[in-house]
């Protein structure tokens, strides 16, 4: 299935089952009209059968949103929506337990795809109260899993099927519509599943997966000004549009078999939980992942042995400015791997003897620095205009280390960029700190894998570039001056 498809899929279906934006009064009727008018404004068209009131509850019948734009369809049929009106300043909805879904893609350069989805939800039911202006909502739900098949259109193209299903679900959500759509929302489940197989009759290739997450709790913010298009992000982020939101998730495993015209395979890994967040306005975009220990397993027909390796952390932090101006604005990057190790098995291919310690491996890139934005980075046109979109102004490294058989390497550094000859020209300089270098030369020279007048090359390199400050251990400082040339301690290079 396509990306396009599976996000307008994701769309619609939170929409429908957690109110999103949708509601902005306690009667049935108001209920109603909020919901599809939220919609609406976001490009779907709405078609019913009937809309009657029984008593004190509206019943909606044969309910078809569908929405068509250049990258394909969207179409999802409810056989009955029902809005009862409990008498106490609350609406409770609940809908059919089957609701059928056709997505297609026509995106360019692309073929197109065809999937045929099922929604079936057990225990579902929304409770909505407040005042018409700010309304809250609470959702529960047993279950709710969403089965599809996916077809490229003929015989020859490949064909595939997938259900994903979440179990014990509570959420609460609250929208402020004084004044745009202000939303708070949180979302919880015990766990969600999915299973996908898929095969290609040209290539006679196939694939069985299956992935689960326990425990997932995730937050939501954001607000959507009035009167804006929000295919135009650009426009919309002027209007004043946020959106921020984390999520938490437990214990996760993944395994995949696989086969091509090569042969068998397999991947298979776990994770102990990770908090993902992310947030998008006007002051930028970031996205972060903090990960627990994990582990990989990966057999391919064209690897000569299985490939496991296990890390026990993972950090990820970018963030950087979207909207041009004039002023200076953030942007940071920190990618850390800790606890790095492979399998005996890979170590033995190249050390049988274990002359390389096998402590963990180690690596952090921590940098952050100020940019001037000449494009909108949301906006296509200015993008294509200025190729370049921005101009570097300073970095700092907060943090350079890379740990592994024995050798550790750090550093930290500042530079600023001089602009004026149309490519940026760095200044400032790194301070750079060695251990262990000379032992692990001796050592792959010892084991045949570097040649021993390499390994004096290498060493010789170093006593230009380093000072020695103790045993097997150099320091370094690599500068980059006005003048145009670079410096280690102080003696030019070039």
């Amino acid at each position: 299935m396509s990306k396009w498809s599976l996000l307008g899929t994701g769309t619609a279906t939170a929409l429908i089952f957690s109110g999103g934006a949708a509601f902005a009064d306690v009667s049935a009727r108001d209920v109603w009209t909020q919901w599809t008018q939220s919609l609406e404004g976001l490009g779907y068209t709405f078609v019913t059968s009937g809309e009657q009131m029984a008593g004190d509850t509206l019943v909606v019948s044969d309910v078809v949103m569908s929405m068509t734009r250049p990258e394909g369809t969207f179409d999802m049929n409810v056989a009955e929506i029902r809005l009862k009106e409990t008498g106490d300043g609350k609406v409770v909805v609940t809908m059919s337990n089957d609701i059928p879904i056709w997505a297609t893609s026509t995106a360019e350069d692309m073929p197109p795809v065809n999937t045929t989805m099922m929604m079936r939800q057990q225990g579902y039911e929304m409770t909505v109260s407040g005042v018409p202006e700010n309304m809250a909502y609470d959702v529960v739900a047993t279950e709710i899993a969403v089965e599809g098949t996916g077809t490229g259109g003929d015989a020859t193209n490949p064909e595939g099927e997938f259900v994903m299903t979440l179990r014990d679900i509570a959420g609460a959500y609250q929208l402020d519509t004084a004044k745009g759509q202000n939303i708070t929302a949180n979302f919880s489940a015990s766990a969600f599943e999915m299973t996908a197989s898929g095969t290609d009759p040209e290539t006679n290739g196939m694939f069985d997966m299956s992935a689960n997450v326990a425990n997932s709790v995730s937050s939501f913010s954001g607000y959507m000004p009035d009167g804006v298009d929000m295919n135009d992000m650009t426009a919309a982020i002027t209007a004043g549009f946020f959106g921020e939101g984390e999520v938490n998730m437990g214990a996760s495993s993944f395994n995949m078999n696989f086969a091509d015209e090569t042969g068998p395979g397999s991947m298979a890994s776990t994770g102990d939980g990770a908090l993902l967040h992310f947030s998008l306005s006007g002051d930028g975009l970031e996205y972060g992942v903090d990960a627990g220990a994990s582990t990989v397993q990966i057999m391919a027909p064209t690897l000569p042995l299985p490939i496991d390796v296990a890390l026990s952390s993972t950090n990820f932090l970018m963030s950087m400015p979207i909207v041009k101006g004039e002023e200076l604005q953030n942007f940071a990057l920190k990618l850390g791997l800790g606890g790095l190790t492979v399998s005996e098995s890979i170590w033995a291919m190249f050390d049988p003897t274990a002359q390389l310690p096998r402590t963990p491996a180690e690596m952090l890139i921590d940098v952050t620095g100020t940019v001037k934005l000449i494009a909108n980075l949301f906006d296509p046109a200015d993008l294509e205009a200025n190729p370049v979109p921005g101009e570097m102004n300073a970095v700092t490294v907060h943090g350079l280390r890379v740990a592994a058989a024995g050798a550790d390497l750090t550093g930290t550094g500042d530079f600023t960029f001089d602009n004026s000859m149309g490519i940026p020209m760095p200044m400032g300089a790194v301070d750079l700190r060695l251990i262990g270098a000379y032992a692990l030369m001796d050592k792959l020279s010892a084991m045949g894998l570097l040649p021993a007048e390499q390994a004096a090359g290498f060493k010789a390199m170093l006593g230009l570039f380093a000072v020695p400050v103790g045993a097997d251990e150099l320091t370094s400082k690599i500068e980059m001056r006005e003048d145009g040339g670079v410096y280690a301690n102080g003696q030019r290079l070039q």
